[in-house]
């Protein structure tokens, strides 16, 4: 039936591909030729490993391997775990039979294909070494994992597999896929020996100004650290660089620093910025501090560089209004200051708000009376003065308290009359400001 089945196919194939651009003698071919359909059981699988075409071939479920396999309950199934070099760290697995049948179990150390680093099975063990498991029993294994003291930083996967089930399928895999098995991952690191503060750098600046950030290091081991910084090498981190031209290129900024992170001292990055005369938008970049030390890998070595170019206005910004009585008038304009994240040497740190406040009513312009002056802060006690991208036991900011909303308030008032009026605003240093005008009593 099959060779029939065969033969039939073939006909009908050479019948569509000789009689190509004439319908009609085709539909005849396909009425007078009975093809059975392909049955409901067969898949498709790709063959691009072998044969480099990914064509996808046909399998039937009889060439399937044999799908009996024991069932074992694994608790847990995953376990993820830090560690550093020297430690140890000891993880219980439970496994019980679901089985009808008495299971042996003979645990298997297995290397994960895909993990950053091949785990050495001298640094796993696993107790007891073999069990047999009746219907419903159950076994407590006791993984235990040492780090050596000369372990490389990086991610490890490992495979506890219980049995030698692998899970079955109609192609050949790269690597067993076990069914009975517990994965274990570990991240091995090291603390830095040298801290950075801080790795971000923020800040609003101003064309044709200069500007000067400091970046503070700190060694904690006993031996002094090789520092190389340039500016670059940040890549695409968290969409550093953008569609956008930046506001100007890496040249603008220039890096003082010394060779040496002394051991057991400080050392200062000088990071200066000249913003070139005529610069508009925003600037992404990073700082790579080229730290020789191995426990700081290399996105945790950058600092971010942020720098958005403030234009200073020079158009007040105007709003018209109507009065309808007489009554004396008051103006509140309040400037909002946003300074978490914000670095020192901009022009968001040396110069206050001000605005230059005009008046004009249905008499003609009207100096307005500055009558009230006010600061307002919000200040913590350096909880949130830790950016979160700097790398464990990063150096914290020196001073206690850190002030990062502020606002400046200016009130003017002015004698009241019937008509129209126009208040005019120009902001100087002011991220941005609010106004409230009212006629009557303030209070």
């Amino acid at each position: 039936m099959k060779s029939i089945r065969k033969t039939a196919s073939t006909a009908l194939a050479l019948l569509l591909i000789c009689t190509a651009g004439f319908p009609a003698v085709a539909t005849m071919a396909v009425k007078e030729v009975a093809v059975p359909p392909m049955p409901v059981s067969t898949f498709f699988v790709s063959t691009g490993s072998e044969t480099g075409t990914g064509t996808p071939v046909p399998v039937s479920a009889g060439d399937l391997p044999d799908m009996d396999f024991s069932k074992l309950q694994i608790s847990p199934r995953h376990s993820y775990t830090e560690l550093m070099p020297g430690e140890s760290e000891q993880i219980t697995v439970t496994v019980t039979n679901k089985d009808n049948k008495t299971i042996s179990i003979d645990p298997m150390v297995v290397s994960q294909p895909y993990s950053d680093h091949i785990f050495d099975e001298a640094w796993i063990t696993v107790t007891p070494a073999s069990a047999e498991l009746e219907p419903d029993a159950e076994e407590e294994f006791t993984i235990a994992v040492t780090i050596p003291d000369d372990a490389d930083r990086g991610h490890y996967g490992v495979q506890i597999a219980f049995t030698d089930d692998v899970m079955p399928t109609p192609y050949p895999m790269p690597y067993p896929n076990y069914i009975n098995a517990f994965d274990f991952s570990v991240e091995v690191w090291k603390p830095p020996v040298v801290q950075i503060q801080p790795s971000n750098i923020y800040d609003r600046v101003e064309s044709g100004r200069e500007y000067d950030y400091q970046i503070h290091l700190k060694n904690t081991g006993e031996e002094e650290i090789k520092i190389a910084p340039k500016v670059g090498g940040e890549g695409m981190r968290y969409g550093w660089r953008g569609m956008m031209a930046p506001a100007f290129e890496d040249d603008a900024i220039t890096i003082d620093a010394p060779p040496v992170v002394p051991a057991g001292g400080n050392a200062t990055v000088g990071v200066h910025l000249s913003v070139p005369a005529g610069a508009k938008g925003r600037y992404e970049g990073g700082l790579d501090l080229n730290i020789d030390d191995p426990s700081i890998d290399e996105w945790n070595s950058l600092v971010h560089l942020s720098f958005e170019v403030w234009t200073q206005p020079t158009e007040p910004f105007v709003r018209t209004f109507t009065a309808e009585t007489d009554l004396p008038m008051t103006i509140d304009i309040v400037s909002n200051q946003y300074r978490y994240g914000m670095s020192a040497g901009g022009s968001s740190s040396d110069e206050q708000p001000s605005f230059d406040v005009t008046l004009g009513g249905p008499n003609g312009d009207v100096i307005p009376d500055l009558t009230m002056v006010a600061y307002h802060g919000s200040v913590d006690l350096g909880g949130n003065t830790v950016s979160p991208y700097m790398p464990p036991g990063a150096v914290g900011d020196s001073g206690m308290y850190h002030e990062g909303h502020t606002s400046y308030i200016e009130r003017y008032t002015a004698d009241g009359a019937v008509g129209d009026w126009t208040l005019g605003v120009l902001p100087h240093y002011a991220e941005e400001f609010s106004y409230t005008i009212t006629i009557g009593d303030a209070d």
